[in-house]
């Protein structure tokens, strides 16, 4: 048997059960140490994968472990800096969720660290490894559509654009081959005091990109109904709609061809490898990249900060961005975004003052 890698998972909710579950299972693999703040968390799920030691404090975990591998499905507010102390410790490899980060800043921050360290840094965007959108990328590659021209995306209420917009944004590129971003321009409205994963969030939010291709892609998140019917990608001889439209593109897959009424029916093939399988291959020298390496995480990233910039800039971001600060915060903090409702609330887990008016 081939040497087992070392593996800490740093960050132990619902995510950091999946990373440590898929790590688990891999026989070139093995969980050592697992850390959270939430010491309760982390020991569930210590116990449940027989994992031997935890910590409370991520900077112990890194100190004490000779980890080959770090796993960091935490909250993207505290990703960046986790990544950085991570990529200095001496591993070989980090597997990050999605987003990279909560801000450019904090992904270049990453990367530069994960560069000067020889570590190799890849993100959490599974839909790469699904049945559906490789088979959309392999038709859209083909020619079934044509040239490539709209791509649509209504995200599912009440999740924020660095939750769920991460993984569309990310499903048009790797669908397109990974173009260059171009331009975004983008509207977003925040009255009430709205965060998701103590990062803040938008209310609404829409979103038009252009790809260096000249394909075009519209995103909108929690926009009031009706919904409109709209196929995952359209081109200049057809269109491709799947079974699931709600979140990353999933089951069947409908080709229309301009010359046909009829829409032909295609079940996807299974993708036989994962993106922890795929690590592990690009650790050993078996692959030359991983297809969610630190740089696309960013590309991805880059056009949801542009279109919060503009906002903040009331026009055309033309691509690449270059601010390190997430300009969602900056609005906030200068009044630009001022809030009209009061109390605030997070999507994901309650602030203390709202689960105190919860049980009073």
């Amino acid at each position: 048997m081939n040497k087992q890698y070392r593996v800490g998972v740093i960050g132990c909710g619902g995510m950091g059960r999946s990373h440590a579950q898929a790590f688990t299972e891999l026989e070139s693999t093995v969980v050592v140490a697992v850390s959270d703040i939430d010491e309760t968390a982390a020991k569930g799920i210590a116990t449940e994968y027989s994992i031997p030691s935890v910590y409370t404090d991520y900077h112990e975990i890194l100190e004490k472990e000779d980890l080959d591998i770090v796993s960091i499905p935490t909250w993207q507010g505290v990703r960046a800096e986790i990544t950085v102390a991570a990529a200095a410790s001496g591993i070989k490899a980090i597997l990050g969720e999605k987003p990279i980060a909560n801000s450019l800043g904090g992904a270049d921050d990453m990367i530069e660290a994960c560069n000067q360290h020889h570590v190799k840094l890849a993100i959490g965007h599974h839909g790469r490894f699904t049945p559906t959108l490789n088979e959309i990328r392999r038709l859209v590659a083909d020619g079934a559509i044509g040239e490539p021209t709209m791509l649509y995306h209504r995200a599912k209420p009440n999740a924020g654009l660095l939750n769920t917009g991460t993984h569309a944004i990310d499903s048009w590129r790797y669908i397109l081959g990974d173009p260059e971003n171009k331009w975004v321009i983008g509207n977003v409205s925040r009255t009430s005091d709205r965060w998701e994963r103590r990062s803040p969030c938008e209310d609404l939010c829409m979103g038009l990109v252009c790809f260096s291709s000249g394909a075009r892609g519209i995103y909108e998140g929690d926009l009031p109904e009706p919904t409109v019917p709209m196929p995952v990608i359209s081109g200049t001889e057809g269109q491709i709609r799947t079974e699931n439209q709600g979140g990353i593109p999933s089951g069947r897959i409908f080709l229309q061809r301009s010359n046909h009424s009829s829409w032909l029916q295609i079940e996807p093939a299974p993708v036989r490898t994962t993106q922890y399988d795929e690590l592990i291959e690009w650790i050993d020298g078996k692959l030359p990249d991983h297809r969610s390496n630190g740089y696309k995480g960013r590309a991805t990233l880059e056009v949801l900060m542009g279109i919060f910039e503009s906002v903040r800039i009331k026009g055309v971001v033309s691509m690449p961005l270059h601010t390190r600060d997430c300009p969602l915060d900056t609005m906030i903090a200068d009044g630009s975004l001022p809030v009209l409702t009061k109390g605030r609330y997070d999507l994901r887990k309650p602030f203390p003052e709202e689960l105190e008016s919860a049980s009073g």
